[in-house]
């Protein structure tokens, strides 16, 4: 038995893979915050 995706389940695994590619590169640009703040202060 196969299951149907629905609309609303499509745009909630496009929805969830934005999210996490958001995530990644605002960690990715905090990091790189934190490492000019080190360079900085050093």
């Amino acid at each position: 038995m196969e299951l149907e995706r629905t609309p609303v389940e499509a745009r909630g695994g496009v929805i969830s893979g934005r999210i996490i590619r958001i995530l990644i590169i605002s960690t990715t640009a905090a990091a790189l915050a934190l490492g000019l703040a080190w360079v900085v202060v050093y």
